[in-house]
């Protein structure tokens, strides 16, 4: 069984809020999972909303990094990461006017640039695929490997990988049009030979699905319904496996998710923001939960803005605070500060009271096989767990037993003394797959 944290029932919210404009913004110099960009300002500098103020000094494809506020450069600061790691970022006080918000603009011709123009665009907007909540790559990168591919899937999930968080199922109910659109530019690029909606099977989109397909006849438009009460969902290999049931192919589950595009719908709509306005992403979606707040809601926030401001806009009770965790409860992040900032990859933030944690020890396997029984690949994270930490030798089959591993994030969830299980199964995967 999972904590009552984990599986608590929540009212769905019904659309967004804009979260307040915060007096001062630290952007992390790390917005992706694998890239840290070098700062191109300094204390004193004075910059504009939406100037770069950050990129990859490889020349990578990487997203570039804006100021979401117009203001001063405080100077480059430490800062705690979403991910529970340390880093640094660029800490700007709000000072001057801005050049997006609150302003009237003008739509962008988007429609007659080639594909790979949209694409070099796509980088310079800053513009990072959250499509996995574990971590965020550039949207422009992960759209490049599928140029002149022929055969391209498209697979875009209107629901939320972790039943923790609403954001996706948020943005699809109440922005559909937006997500849309994102699609629109997306198809435009890649030329898929397919698009799939993957969606709840008691969603309310069917009917704006089918006229979606009636207006692209020039594609295959199919729907896969999920059951979205079940869990590990969403993820590219169980899109795969429903896909490849549904269409009755002999293609392999790994192959399929290996040779499509994988999108969320809320990627999507931060697309739409940021390429029909041609404006960088400077403020991204968060749904903000949890018993120490007085209020939830899905927020369009300022890329930068802290936790803490963030919470109090929802009435937060600091001293409730027992842990706050990053991108659901099931496979996310635990960071200890209120003062983390907000970065593009960031889909939710709940705020646990201290009431609702067990109070488990931790740091050793207590060998109760409680990760086993619910892992749905069927593998063995506590005896991969206990080979690595020991330095023993993994034996082959074990090792290839990890790349059954789905990264769902269950072992996590169901280990009582919370051992970082997944991520020790990852390590192992990810050497095979080197």
């Amino acid at each position: 069984m999972f904590p009552d944290y984990v599986v608590k029932k929540r009212d769905l919210i019904q659309s967004v809020t804009t979260a307040f404009l915060p007096r001062k913004v630290l952007i992390p110099l790390k917005q992706e999972s694998e890239v840290l960009c070098s700062p191109l300002v300094k204390k004193g500098d004075k910059v504009q909303e939406g100037q770069v103020i950050a990129e990859d000094a490889e020349g990578n494809e990487s997203a570039k990094i804006h100021s979401s506020i117009p203001g001063l450069v405080l100077g480059i600061k430490n800062c705690a990461e979403p991910d529970g790691r340390n880093g640094c970022g660029v800490e700007i006080q709000l000072n001057g006017q801005f050049t997006h918000i609150g302003k009237s603009l003008k739509t962008f011709d988007w429609q007659s640039w080639a594909p790979s123009s949209i694409a070099n665009r796509i980088s310079a907007l800053g513009i990072v695929n959250t499509f996995s909540m574990r971590n965020g790559r550039s949207l422009a990168a992960d759209i490049k490997k599928f140029f002149d591919n022929q055969g391209t899937i498209f697979f875009a999930r209107l629901f939320d990988e972790d039943p923790t968080c609403q954001t996706d199922t948020v943005m699809s109910n109440s922005n559909f049009e937006k997500v849309q659109k994102g699609i629109e530019i997306l198809k435009k690029i890649l030329d898929p030979d397919e698009i799939v909606f993957a969606l709840p099977k008691d969603s309310k989109l069917h009917g704006k699905i089918e006229a979606f397909k009636s207006e692209n006849h020039d594609t295959k438009i199919t729907v896969i319904p999920f059951d979205t009460r079940t869990y590990p969902i969403g993820t590219k290999e169980n899109i795969a496996t429903r896909y490849k049931k549904i269409s009755k192919i002999q293609t392999g589950e790994r192959e399929i998710a290996k040779k499509s595009f994988f999108a969320d719908a809320t990627t999507l709509a931060v697309l739409s923001d940021a390429l029909i306005y041609n404006i960088p992403v400077e403020r991204v979606y968060v749904h903000v939960f949890g018993d120490c707040l007085k209020s939830s809601a899905v927020l369009k926030a300022c890329v930068g803005a802290s936790f803490e401001s963030l919470a109090q806009q929802l009435g937060l009770e600091t001293k409730k605070i027992g842990k706050i965790i990053v991108n659901g409860h099931l496979n996310g992040f635990s960071v200890p500060s209120l003062d983390t900032p907000i970065t593009k990859w960031v889909k939710s933030v709940s705020f646990i009271a201290k009431t609702d944690l067990a109070d488990y020890s931790s740091g050793f396997c207590m060998g109760c096989g409680k990760c086993s029984d619910q892992c749905p690949a069927k593998i063995y994270p506590n005896v991969l767990y206990g080979y690595m930490i020991k330095s023993i030798k993994v034996p082959q089959d074990f090792i290839r037993a990890s790349l059954l591993c789905i990264e769902c994030g269950v072992c996590n969830s169901a280990c009582p003394t919370k051992l970082p299980l997944a991520e020790i199964v990852k390590i192992l995967k990810d050497r095979q797959n080197a």
